[in-house]
């Protein structure tokens, strides 16, 4: 958090305790933090994954496919969880939120978008998600109105066993990396990926769309140029 940002949450508090002090007791000088502006500060840098980090990362789901063989651990989950994010944009609560009846047609359907409470019809599932998707239940052979994804002893997954997948999978990825190579990785950085993708491909509009219908503005700052980006598009301007 930058210095500007930690100032306006502490301005906030003040700001709601001044609300609360003129509602208990009004000042004849009403609210005197109701002129009080936040600091204006850029938008948050965009959190996706590179290219690089993307095959990283790809490349230690199959490592752990192939050597993680002891009954406590379930790679094609993790490798399946994690291509479904990235291939559908879904946040982590709304997939493990999903049932295996809601999973045909090549798509995900009727799912609940938590953060604006609407419906998608239906969530596209590209060919590579779907493969591991399709093996993942192919094992399971699991009843319709099970959870589409479940934990080792049948339970639902939940969000906090989509981290530890992620982090499973990013110290693989990291394992023989050097320093300076090293990155951070969540399971929301491939919302951020999915949608930068689809932006650059197809215009903000599809994004949205694709999005669960997000604002316009935070549509923007998904799809928000990495420093690299901007670094190398400067540089290619001026290329003879």
């Amino acid at each position: 958090m930058s210095p500007k940002q930690h100032f306006n949450r502490v301005m906030a508090t003040i700001r709601h305790v001044g609300r609360w002090l003129h509602q208990q007791r009004p000042l004849l000088a009403g609210d005197p933090m109701m002129q009080v502006k936040d600091l204006q500060t850029d938008a948050p840098d965009w959190n996706g994954l590179t290219s690089k980090q993307l095959m990283r990362l790809k490349s230690a789901c199959e490592q752990r496919i192939k050597s993680c063989t002891r009954k406590n651990q379930n790679p094609l989950l993790e490798t399946t969880v994690l291509y479904v994010l990235l291939g559908t944009g879904l946040r982590e609560s709304e997939l493990v939120s999903l049932n295996v009846y809601q999973y045909y047609n090549k798509g995900l359907h009727d799912v609940v978008r938590h953060k604006i409470k609407r419906v998608t019809g239906k969530v596209p599932v590209p060919q590579e998600a779907r493969d591991f998707l399709d093996k993942y239940l192919a094992e399971r052979d699991p009843e319709s109105e099970e959870p589409l994804f479940i934990g080792r002893y049948g339970e639902r997954l939940k969000t906090l066993d989509i981290y530890r997948i992620s982090q499973r999978v990013l110290k693989q990825a990291l394992a023989f990396l050097q320093d300076n190579e090293k990155f951070d990785f969540t399971p929301h950085k491939l919302r951020h990926t999915f949608l930068k993708k689809v932006t650059d491909k197809h215009g903000v509009h599809f994004a949205q769309e694709m999005s669960g219908n997000v604002s316009i503005k935070e549509i923007f700052r998904y799809a928000k140029p990495s420093q690299e980006e901007m670094q190398s598009t400067i540089e290619e301007l001026f290329e003879s």
